[in-house]
């Protein structure tokens, strides 16, 4: 057995033992806080199954232990692999423009097809290419979008088969890179960064989570198989508060940190490297005591998840401003500077310093202050709290239903917005749907520590929120 072997059957070992650890403290998917009888009702009342994350990771593994590992982008200079991934998400952003044009196309025909099929008359199937007989007569002008709805779904067709042929170099590129912007910061061992950035593209399950009505907190979640059927969501969801008289919401998620961690492959370049930063954090998190406490409590969680937004979101801004915004039109790179009111890290106040800033100027001139929507959620949930904490719940959920159709009216299409989307959202402590105090405590920590590895040398030995109270009470 030579040498090269040794070293990637270690390797490849090593990472089947954090995959099969990271299954054992999932596998069942759910975190409950209730009585049994109340977590018996709410998994019948769900219509979708539970995630299956031993054979999520079974699944995953095979590629890493039997697969070997490959370097996709050997032979690809560092300029070329950027040009490739900004293609890569160019072409998703084509893909999107195409699909929507496909289902209004399809949509405008709907109708038409109802009438054609009543007399008789051939209608191909949208989106599938096949093109049927036209219509004699141009009956009620049926044929007009046809060949369009054939032709862009071949369009769609091609660009999903390119997307597909350069996923697998994209993953790789992008593993490596990040991983780099890791070293850099110092986050790993002296030239080695553990664990190993490991991610795919692909739909990640949907996350229940279930609150008492009185106040917001996380009293049970599951995660559930991957199909967003809104049909089904609701009737889930409704299920569960007419049994329980708890609130529930069952959600997207963007990411999840099982190994490899799923992403969801979004049009948007910087929010994807910061995901896949997000996900590796809570890799590193579960080796220490703070990711090991995960699930014990809603500060816990909060803690966990704020951490991981702050140090995702700085790792992929020094890869983005490093590698990619030179290569970008100006108009596409990304400001993170804090006149612009994004810096998950800066002091604690320097949100509603801005928010005073641009409201003082619209003000100036008898205006009101756009829309924005992390300041319009954040109104929001304030006034929440307010009128759970005086025992209004009612109100409180009038309230909620309001706001959504605001934001709705807005460009947002909130499907519920309720106190379960507020324990839910809310542990993301840099959001607007928070409002504990851990998000402004953690920012201004970051803000006080020297560096990214000082901060996570620091918190990842946390166990509750008494402990970031007294790092920074030490500072």
């Amino acid at each position: 057995m030579n040498l090269s072997f040794s070293l990637a059957f270690l390797r490849r070992s090593i990472w089947t033992a954090i995959a099969l650890l990271l299954a054992l403290l999932l596998v069942d998917g759910s975190v409950p806080r209730l009585v049994p009888t109340h977590h018996q009702i709410i998994k019948s009342a769900v219509a979708l199954p539970d995630f299956n994350f031993l054979a999520w990771e079974l699944n995953a593994l095979s590629g890493i232990v039997f697969g070997g590992e490959k370097s996709l982008h050997d032979g690809l200079d560092e300029e070329a692999q950027v040009r490739l991934v900004l293609a890569y998400f160019e072409r998703a952003k084509w893909i999107g423009d195409k699909e929507g044009k496909l289902k209004r196309l399809i949509e405008e025909e709907a109708p038409v097809a109802t009438d054609l099929t009543e007399v008789g008359t051939a209608v191909p199937t949208s989106g599938h290419g096949q093109p049927g007989t036209k219509p004699a007569g141009g009956a009620k002008g049926a044929a007009i979008h046809f060949p369009e709805v054939v032709e862009t779904s071949r369009e769609l067709a091609a660009l999903r088969r390119q997307q597909s042929e350069d996923r697998s170099i994209v993953e790789s590129v992008l593993q490596r890179q990040i991983q780099e912007e890791i070293r850099r910061a110092g986050l790993g061992l002296p030239g080695l960064v553990w664990p190993p950035v490991q991610f795919v593209f692909i739909e990640p399950p949907l996350k229940l989570t279930v609150s008492p009505r009185d106040r917001i907190s996380t009293v049970h979640s599951r995660v559930l198989q991957a199909e967003y059927n809104p049909g089904k969501l609701e009737a889930s969801e409704h299920a569960i508060e007419d049994r329980t008289d708890l609130s529930a919401h069952i959600s997207r998620i963007g990411g999840m940190a099982v190994f490899p961690a799923m992403v969801v492959e979004s049009r948007s370049l910087d929010w994807v490297l910061e995901t896949i930063a997000h996900e590796w954090v809570h890799h590193y998190l579960f080796l220490f005591p703070l990711g090991l406490r995960y699930a014990s409590s809603d500060d816990a969680t909060t803690l966990n998840e704020t951490v991981a937004e702050i140090v995702g979101a700085e790792i992929a801004g020094r890869l983005t401003r490093r590698l990619y915004d030179r290569f970008r039109p100006a108009a596409e790179v990304s400001s993170r500077s804090i006149e612009d009111g994004f810096c998950v890290w800066c002091p604690a106040d320097i949100w509603s310093q801005t928010y005073e800033l641009e409201q003082s100027r619209w003000e100036r001139y008898g205006r009101p202050l756009p829309f924005e929507f992390q300041r319009a959620m954040r109104e929001t949930r304030l006034h929440v709290d307010t009128l759970l904490e005086a025992g209004l719940v009612e109100a409180a959920e009038t309230y909620m239903e309001g706001r959504r159709q605001f934001l709705v009216a807005n460009g947002y299409p909130l499907r519920v917005l309720n106190q379960a989307y507020f324990a839910f959202h809310g542990s993301y402590g840099t959001e607007g749907a928070a409002s504990d105090p851990i998000g402004p405590m953690l920012q201004r920590l970051r803000a006080e520590s020297d560096d990214l590895a000082h901060f996570m040398g620091r918190v990842r030995w946390f166990t509750s929120l008494s402990d970031l109270e007294k790092s920074l009470q030490t500072n």
